[in-house]
């Protein structure tokens, strides 16, 4: 009865994907169709051992994580996606412009690259990196929320959303140098309720990653708070 009510719904009102605008089934349960989800420019083969950048040339880890070991705060990270093309352009619809309801198959994608790799096995939390409260209450969501929510219902692991937060208002990252992006999220992130983290592995969650600052300093938070190892999982690397 409900799909035949489904179908009677969507023969009205079709589902289309978001990428292209082609109808989808009426029983789907993604919002992006299997053809567009294949050209979304997924990393793969090598990369850093530590930071996820891709090693077009090969290697073991990239320049920066070779020559300056200690230059990020976290023990691992990977991302998903490489930022661009149809990719970008969804993920900035999902972060800017309401479209929440992608935050399902997103986390879908970041669950399945998170399988891959063994040290996301022991994490006991899941993390978002947290938006600064002016930023918060002008877009009404976390896109990073709203990713870790997805994967936890997924692999089984909890969110924890009042320890890590933002205890100043800076700049947007993407109009800053790498170099002014260091500076304007030093010292931006603070961790209550401490107890929770000592000792623990945890995964941070954040949508896109560009130079790594805002999560190196997430990472040092959550360890000064006491975390033993802090993963991140990143839905798109610029």
């Amino acid at each position: 009865m409900k799909d035949f009510f489904l179908k009677i719904v969507n023969f009205f009102y079709p589902i289309t994907c978001s990428v292209c605008g082609d109808d989808l089934n009426c029983l789907s349960r993604t919002k992006i169709c299997d053809k567009c989800k294949k050209s979304f420019p997924v990393i793969r083969n090598l990369v850093c051992q530590k930071c996820g950048m891709p090693l077009y040339d090969g290697g073991e880890y990239c320049y920066v994580c070779k020559k300056r070991p200690k230059e990020y705060n976290f023990d691992k990270m990977r991302s998903v996606y490489l930022y661009k093309d149809s990719l970008r352009n969804l993920v900035l619809k999902f972060k800017y412009s309401d479209r929440f309801f992608l935050a399902e198959d997103f986390g879908s994608s970041m669950y399945e690259m998170m399988k891959l790799y063994d040290f996301y096995k022991d994490a006991e939390f899941i993390i978002p990196v947290p938006l600064n409260i002016v930023r918060r209450i002008k877009r009404g969501y976390n896109q990073a929320e709203m990713l870790a929510d997805a994967i936890s219902s997924k692999a089984d692991i909890p969110v924890l959303k009042k320890v890590l937060f933002r205890k100043k208002i800076t700049k947007p990252q993407f109009k800053l140098s790498k170099l002014d992006r260091e500076k304007n999220i030093k010292d931006s992130f603070f961790v209550k309720n401490n107890d929770i983290l000592r000792g623990k592995t945890v995964i941070l969650i954040d949508d896109i990653v560009t130079t790594s600052a805002t999560v190196s300093a997430c990472s040092l938070a959550l360890k000064t708070a006491g975390a033993e190892k802090v993963c991140v999982l990143a839905l798109a690397r610029d």
